[in-house]
């Protein structure tokens, strides 16, 4: 069954390195239906690296708490590609300021660009709001992250396990759809 975004949805059209066109946009509480579906799309090693552990469907209250946000602290972006969900990147401020960042792209879009995108998007929202800094754990398993972060100062936790790094926002390059994503966040915001 189709889940298209509502046609009245602020988007940004984006193109992927396979040359298809993702659509971006803020999740509202009414994209439950594309994250359950996205989840199927994860094979068991994705929902390894993303979840720690190869989990199965979403419980309502964990689609509650990633769908009803504020868009302010706590962040999302949902990227469709035609009617299928594709992925989801979102952060959540910590106490201490830093925006803990999490990417999740369905298997088959996965290495085309779309994981960058979103990291983007929400890289260019927190910096317009003023967040300083950028934060992630993820197993060392998940090369997407170390790719994604490559070039950065990343630090293994060897009493958890986890690779984890934290950027200053500042120090991350400025993209070309910035000012395209900040004005698409302000105008979901005050819509």
């Amino acid at each position: 069954m189709p889940l298209p975004l509502p046609e009245d949805r602020p988007r940004l059209v984006v193109n992927l390195d396979d040359g298809s066109a993702a659509e971006l946009s803020p999740l509202l509480p009414e994209d439950r239906d594309l994250l359950e579906k996205g989840m199927d799309e994860l094979s068991i090693e994705s929902r390894f690296t993303r979840f720690g552990q190869g989990r199965g469907a979403l419980s309502p209250s964990e689609l509650d708490y990633l769908t009803e946000i504020d868009q302010r602290r706590h962040v999302a972006w949902g990227a469709v590609v035609g009617d299928t969900p594709a992925g989801v990147g979102r952060y959540i401020v910590d106490d201490e300021g830093c925006a803990e960042v999490a990417v999740t792209v369905v298997d088959k879009l996965q290495r085309q660009g779309l994981g960058r995108t979103l990291f983007t998007a929400l890289v260019a929202v927190a910096r317009a709001d003023g967040v300083e800094s950028i934060c992630f754990e993820a197993l060392p398993e998940n090369l997407a992250v170390q790719r994604m972060f490559r070039g950065l100062p990343l630090e293994l936790d060897a009493a958890q396990g986890l690779v984890t790094g934290r950027v200053e926002t500042a120090d991350l390059p400025i993209s070309s759809l910035d000012a395209e994503f900040v004005a698409l966040m302000e105008r979901f915001r005050t819509g």
